[in-house]
């Protein structure tokens, strides 16, 4: 069992500012691509032929998990996040680590890019975060973390992603147990916060409050899953957006040693099997289903 997400899927409407951010920017390597129409994901995700355009299979050096599937769509859809309030239920953020955090803003910044605020910092467990959220292009939530304790590969450019790819949910209990019983994933990180600066800078009633946790494989720092959800006020669901040609952020893919006997362990009319589809990885059996909150997830034969 690989504990770890392989690939983050995410529909766009243009594929230039994407090699101009991740790849010009951000200094991650092209691990495949392929122009023009794609017969078998089209079919895997439910779009005409020709609704896919070309895809871009992004990762930091060396890194077989976390990596971005990038598809560009010939008809793209509304972004899923579009008019999203903070505290919708929906994917959320991609979690791009780096150092030096406040000399990579001025360089982005220098490039063009804005930020919602000035870089936080805090701690938890004992370690020093900062982060700061920048909104790029189809509407997603880039969050930059520097966190000095860890010892990362990175890029020449100064960043390391994706370590983590955040959801919003409605149960986070419910959720974790989900992926800890089908991915192994260990629980790393369990977090409540409440009181009046969390709900000043998620924008939360007067009483609520943010529970998080993070899953993952701890040997890993990269393709882990941070849930969050939100106490006390009920956002917006905006899973079933999540759906190709929407735009933005769209599931996860994982990878596991042996299909076969992974699916044994999930119901059978919870799982949709595609079959073979060549991928951007090569021919992969491929099986799709939901998260009890509706997030879409692929695992596919390694």
């Amino acid at each position: 069992m690989i504990s770890s997400i392989a690939h983050i899927l995410v529909g766009v409407a243009d594929m230039t500012p994407v090699r101009d951010l991740w790849c010009g920017l951000f200094g991650l390597e092209v691990a495949a691509e392929r122009d023009g129409s794609d017969p078998e994901l089209e079919a895997a995700w439910a779009l005409p032929p020709g609704g896919i355009r070309s895809q871009l299979l992004l990762r930091t050096p060396g890194q077989q998990t976390g990596l971005l599937h990038f598809a560009e769509f010939a008809a793209p859809g509304e972004p899923v996040r579009a008019g999203a309030a903070a505290t919708a239920l929906c994917p959320k953020n991609i979690d791009i680590n780096c150092n030096a955090i406040h000399e990579r803003v001025a360089e982005l910044e220098a490039a063009g890019l804005q930020f919602r605020s000035a870089v936080s910092e805090y701690e938890i467990d004992g370690m020093t975060v900062r982060e700061v959220q920048m909104p790029v292009h189809d509407d997603i939530n880039v969050v930059l973390i520097e966190v000095p304790d860890w010892d990362m590969r990175m890029t020449h450019q100064g960043y390391g992603g994706v370590t983590s790819f955040v959801v919003t949910v409605p149960d986070r209990q419910a959720e974790a147990s989900f992926y800890q019983q089908l991915f192994a994933q260990d629980l790393l990180l369990k977090h409540r916060i409440a009181g009046p600066e969390i709900e000043a800078v998620v924008g939360l009633p007067r009483g609520a409050a943010l529970d998080m946790c993070v899953l993952g494989d701890p040997e890993n720092l990269f393709g882990r899953v941070e849930l969050v959800a939100y106490e006390g006020i009920a956002g917006d669901n905006l899973h079933p957006r999540a759906r190709p040609p929407a735009t933005g952020s769209l599931g996860a893919r994982f990878a596991v040693l042996d299909l076969e006997c992974w699916l044994e362990n999930v119901p059978a009319e919870h799982v949709t099997d595609h079959g073979v589809v060549n991928l951007l990885t090569g021919p992969r059996r491929l099986v799709s289903l939901h998260s009890p909150a509706g997030f879409y997830i692929e695992v596919m034969q390694l």
